[in-house]
């Protein structure tokens, strides 16, 4: 068999699963789906372009998504470029799409059957090299995106970069100089900070310096498998102490050890997040394009090769077990795959629209109004 024909039968085969599992979840017309139709359905880390068509999403009953900007490089002037583009892509005439800036946007995004779209940045690198000793240049830059439309704003990614230290970094220094003023400058713009990169030093300074609710919008639990890329009992506490909202991902190769996923183990992150902070802490943030990610595992484990032996030592290089993502959450129905999984759990479905997005428009609403 050919390179070619073996591709051809591991995408037929990965469609056929999805299709089988959407056709047990239409055949049991499931308890979860009234509360799914009438939710805010979100899923609070997802990217696109802005030319791409959200209606199958929105068809999916997807309402919206918090949306990191695409960029090459994420520097100032990429970030200002895709920036542009998004508020470009808002204003065409009869733009499927509708930019949030405040809470109340989200029931008129669903109002209108248009898709919400939460423009963030998964790198505060973007507000260029810092300057905080010699001058306000990164706050004049933060005020700048905020009137471009930045609601979400990742204080590091991965790496250390002026504001403070990333979850793979050697040395975990905490929130630096210029995060304390950032942190202080996103309260009183009124911006949601995210920490869903940052190490525990980092999250915890920020969750204590920050005077409203705080992020983090995709991460799984350390408790249930002991990668830094995971947030700890402790963040899980504090973040909820202070009201703010925790997204579980779809990055399965750091959320267990079995050779095999699905939405359960899922599930099981959300039930251990739920156990230390509460119903009102936890929804779901996938770290996937908008309409997902069919592709079979066997092409993700590949294609995430190069990240785990660049990093093999640290955190985030764990060797893989034949998954990177859970194939029942990769559609643009995976909210509804969740809710489904949600009420076989038990949970009432006042919990599900919680989690599907009631917890992260309440939180949003809290650090931007």
């Amino acid at each position: 068999m050919s390179q070619m024909d073996r591709r051809t039968l591991l995408t037929w085969t990965s469609a056929l699963a999805v299709s089988l599992a959407a056709g047990r979840r239409t055949a049991s017309a499931t308890a979860a789906d009234g509360v799914y139709r009438r939710s805010m359905v979100l899923d609070t880390l997802s990217f696109e372009y802005p030319k791409f068509d959200p209606r199958p999403a929105l068809r999916a009953g997807l309402s919206g998504v918090v949306l990191d900007l695409r960029t090459e490089v994420r520097d100032k002037p990429e970030a200002i470029a895709e920036l542009d583009r998004w508020q470009t892509a808002f204003a065409a005439p009869d733009s499927p799409f509708c930019c949030i800036l405040q809470a109340a946007d989200f029931a008129r995004a669903k109002a209108t059957n248009r898709f919400a779209v939460v423009l963030n940045s998964q790198d505060a690198s973007i507000l260029g090299t810092p300057t905080v000793a010699n001058g306000p240049e990164n706050l004049d830059a933060l005020a700048m995106f905020y009137g471009k439309g930045l609601r979400v704003l990742q204080l590091t990614y991965t790496s250390n970069n002026g504001l403070g230290t990333g979850y793979a970094d050697a040395y975990d220094a905490g929130l630096a100089r210029l995060g304390v003023e950032v942190v202080k400058e996103m309260n009183r713009l009124g911006m949601l900070i995210d920490t869903s990169h940052s190490s525990e030093k980092t999250t915890l300074d920020a969750i204590s310096l920050s005077s409203r609710p705080m992020a983090v919008t995709h991460a799984g639990c350390y408790s249930l498998f002991p990668d830094k890329r995971n947030k700890s009992d402790r963040v899980i506490r504090a973040l909820a102490d202070k009201g703010g909202y925790m997204g579980i991902y779809n990055m399965t190769m750091w959320m267990t050890s079995a050779r095999t996923s699905s939405v359960e183990t899922i599930v099981d992150h959300i039930d251990h997040a739920v156990k230390i902070g509460g119903i009102d802490l936890v929804g779901f943030g996938s770290d996937h394009e908008v309409c997902g990610d069919p592709r079979p595992q066997p092409e993700k484990v590949q294609s995430m090769q190069e990240f785990v032996d660049r990093n093999k030592g640290w955190p985030g290089g764990e060797p893989m077990n034949g998954h990177v993502t859970a194939s029942d959450l990769d559609g643009p129905d995976r909210m509804h795959v969740l809710a489904d999984a949600l009420a076989r759990r038990r949970y009432s479905d006042a919990a599900i629209e919680k989690i599907l997005g009631g917890n992260f428009v309440r939180v949003f609403g809290g650090a931007c109004g």
